[in-house]
């Protein structure tokens, strides 16, 4: 589900990444509210002021800077190179969470990791020898493309840290819950982000921080697309799923399972073209998800207690 998030600013490259990321935040928190309407309340009230500031730097780093940041990646550089820099997110964030009791040396995960660096790299080959995105951007959008990409792999790097280490020193705190609550103050934030928007609108509409206004654009295609399938899907779904993978598995292997985002931003990039992948590509692929797969194998070894149930 998470790969649909490169996917959309691509469709919907006509909107702002500030306007992107609003509809998808709001209609997240929306969602949020309308799900969890009777234990919402609760929960608020049990909040702590350490929670409450917790909430707000997670949700500021791993959904409105960062959702920004990559839909600006997306605009100006476009899918494939995006991913392939936020495709590190499974080093960055076994490298953060390294020293965690439970997770295995980084000299056990080298040879995994360079597989997926190697699937990364198979890729990235192919998009300079190829050239199979066709962009308007100026070389100067390029660069800021790319700056902006690694902007948003450093903080989804902290967050996704920080968010398993708050999630599992609080085992009180179910995945749905944790997802609710940030959904809602994602949502409050937004709204910030949306007059702040509005104010830059008015003196540079073509601003990537302006809100668009423009009523001749595909308000309805682009509400369908950001406003439910990314909102529904992505955050509110995608968030609890990756919650409680947080709470159950150790930071370094939750890490490896990220590559699938990956994999399905450039499976759904290869649908949206209407080809297949070539030969790079395919090599690509194949050597990520088995890093993916040898990095499960060495958690199961170690961490016996980590495998799934034997079925009877």
């Amino acid at each position: 589900m998470w790969g649909l998030v490169f996917l959309s600013p691509k469709i919907t490259h006509q909107f702002s990444p500030l306007t992107q990321m609003v509809v998808r935040y709001v209609c997240y928190g929306l969602f949020a509210v309308v799900f969890s309407i009777r234990t919402i309340v609760p929960l608020v009230r049990q909040l702590t002021a350490d929670d409450w500031r917790k909430l707000i730097i997670l949700s500021l780093q791993g959904n409105i800077i960062y959702y920004m940041l990559l839909a600006t990646g997306v605009k100006y550089a476009g899918i494939a190179p995006t991913t392939l820099i936020i495709g590190v997110l499974p080093l960055t964030i076994t490298l953060m969470g390294r020293h965690e009791h439970d997770s295995l040396p980084m000299r056990k995960l080298l040879l995994p990791c360079l597989l997926i660096v190697a699937g990364i790299g198979s890729i990235g080959i192919d998009v300079f020898l190829h050239g199979n995105e066709t962009l308007n951007s100026t070389p100067f959008e390029r660069a800021l493309a790319l700056i902006c990409a690694a902007g948003a792999l450093a903080c989804w790097t902290f967050y996704a840290y920080r968010n398993a280490r708050y999630l599992r020193a609080h085992p009180h705190v179910t995945a749905s819950d944790w997802s609710n609550l940030t959904g809602v103050v994602t949502a409050l934030l937004a709204l910030v982000m949306l007059i702040v928007g509005y104010l830059v609108a008015l003196y540079s509409p073509e601003h990537l921080l302006a809100l668009n206004m423009d009523a001749s654009l595909d308000w309805l295609q682009f509400i369908l697309i950001g406003g439910f399938v990314i909102a529904f899907c992505a955050s509110f779904l995608g968030n609890i799923m990756w919650n409680k993978a947080s709470q159950l598995l150790p930071i370094s292997l939750s890490a490896q399972l990220i590559v699938s985002e990956s994999l399905f931003s450039l499976l759904y990039g290869f649908l949206y073209d209407a080809r297949w992948p070539r030969g790079l590509e395919w090599t690509a692929m194949a050597l990520s998800l088995t890093g993916v797969l040898w990095a499960i194998q060495l958690h199961v070894k170690t961490h016996p207690k980590d495998a799934p149930p034997e079925m009877h």
